[in-house]
C-alpha cells in the first residue's frame, strides 16, 4: 500500500497554514493551537529532519519500582484492573500500600518487609475471593 511521505516536508504548522490558504480547510475549522503557535512560536522549528540533542537520557526509577518488579515476578496471577473507575486500586497499588505501611510501622529491612507484605496481601486476596464465592453461592 503506497503511503504519502508528506510528513517529511514542512511542519504541521506550515501544512495547516497551506490548507487554510488553499481553502482546503475552513476558517472555522482552524485548530486552536494554530493561533497559540503563531503567537508563541517554538525556539527550534519541529521539523522531521531536525537532529536529536546529544544529551544522554537519564534513567528514571522510583523507589517502589524495584518492589513492583519483584511483586510482578513473584505473582503468577494478577487480576485485571478497571481503568475506567479511578476509585478502585490495582493489585499492585494495593500491595505497595501494604508494603509501605509495614515498612514504616515496623521499620524492617526491604526483604523482610516484602515477605510480610506478600503474606498479608495473599491473606487479603484469599478473603476477598472467599467472600465472592459465598455471595455467588448464596445468590443461586
Amino acid at each position: 500500500m503506497a503511503q504519502s511521505r508528506l510528513e517529511k516536508i514542512g511542519t504541521v504548522y506550515t501544512r495547516v497554514i497551506s490548507l487554510l490558504k488553499g481553502k482546503a480547510m475552513k476558517e472555522e475549522d482552524k485548530p486552536l493551537w494554530l493561533v497559540i503557535y503563531a503567537a508563541f512560536p517554538p525556539k527550534y522549528e519541529p521539523k522531521y529532519d531536525r537532529r536529536l540533542p546529544k544529551k544522554p537520557i537519564r534513567p528514571i526509577f522510583y523507589e517502589e519500582d524495584l518492589i513492583r518488579v519483584r511483586f510482578h515476578k513473584d505473582q503468577n496471577f494478577i487480576p485485571a484492573t478497571n481503568l475506567g473507575n479511578e476509585n478502585v486500586k490495582s493489585a499492585t497499588q494495593n500491595f505497595l500500600s501494604i508494603y509501605k505501611t509495614i515498612k514504616e510501622q515496623e521499620e524492617l529491612s526491604e526483604d523482610s518487609a516484602y515477605e510480610k507484605a506478600i503474606q498479608q496481601y495473599t491473606l487479603e486476596v484469599g478473603t476477598r475471593m472467599s467472600r465472592k464465592v459465598e455471595t455467588a453461592s448464596s445468590n443461586t
